[in-house]
């Protein structure tokens, strides 16, 4: 009886060690955005690795609006040649309703590591995934980055700036000289 619970026990462990070793068991990573809008990610991976990561965040309906991200990949020294320790493939905003995840187009620009949703974002929760993979067999690779949401103003924001422009120009009209003509 002790046998057979030893080996489970054992066979466990090393299912679960061979899911942490290969990636599979990595958690999603929450940004919190700052009172500016701002929020910041990053991770480190193993040499060789190929990865997929999921940051998760939230908009409250006074942070609606644009979002836009880029990121920064590590530099390694690679026989004398400084070289990007991580290859970033992709990244794939998405939304988040009752768990369910649908994926939103996104422009990815892979030379400046720029990424953003096409549309403007609702109030809710959203992520983006960050698929790639580390240069070196043998050194480790990261990367960083920040994401920045711009609320969309409201109507009555527009209705203010209009309401300003037109006293600035009543104000400008009456001011004109006309003996000067």
């Amino acid at each position: 009886m002790k046998k057979a619970f030893y080996s489970k026990v054992a066979g466990s462990l090393l299912l679960s060690a061979g899911l942490l070793a290969s990636g599979v068991a990595a958690a999603d990573e929450t940004i919190t955005l700052n009172a500016g809008g701002v929020g910041f990610f990053g991770i480190t991976h193993d040499a060789g690795e190929e990865f997929t990561d999921t940051f998760l965040f939230s908009l409250t309906p006074d942070w609606a609006g644009w979002a836009a991200g880029s990121a920064a990949v590590g530099i390694t020294n690679m026989s004398g040649t400084l070289m990007p320790n991580v290859d970033i493939t992709n990244i794939v905003f998405f939304s988040e309703v009752a768990g369910e995840r649908t994926e939103l187009e996104t422009t990815f620009n892979d030379g400046a590591i720029t990424f953003y949703p096409t549309a403007a974002l609702e109030a809710g929760n959203y992520g983006f995934t960050v698929t790639g993979m580390v240069a070196s067999n043998v050194q480790a690779g990261s990367y960083a980055g920040n994401l920045s949401v711009t609320p969309v103003p409201e109507p009555a924001t527009y209705a203010m700036l209009g309401v300003g422009i037109g006293l600035l120009a009543f104000t400008a009209r009456r001011k004109t000289n006309n003996k000067l003509g």
